[in-house]
């Protein structure tokens, strides 16, 4: 069990990569990102792009349209300004 209060030293730089542990776990992140995109995409019936753009909206907009506004909380990350765009080319 840890004691309140314990130090903690945090180290934030640029190119942390150049370390050998965190190159491998930005790696390991990002193939479990791609994994579970991957299912998701199964379970919903629908490939969900990465990132932010067009064939994100639309693809979200299919599934709004297909399986309500509730889908989204499953999908996607709901306090971004993306979000209120979808509900309202779907409609809602």
């Amino acid at each position: 069990m840890l004691k309140k209060g314990k130090n903690i030293n945090l180290v934030q730089r640029t190119k942390a990569e150049d370390d050998l542990a965190v190159a491998a776990a930005s790696i390991l992140a990002r193939a479990e990102f791609l994994y579970r995109l991957k299912k998701l995409s199964e379970e919903v019936g629908l490939e969900l792009p990465k990132g932010a753009s067009p064939l994100v909206e639309e693809a979200a907009v299919k599934l709004v349209r297909q399986f309500g506004p509730e889908v989204l909380s499953r999908v996607a990350k709901l306090h971004f300004k993306t979000t209120e765009k979808v509900l309202k080319a779907a409609g809602l």
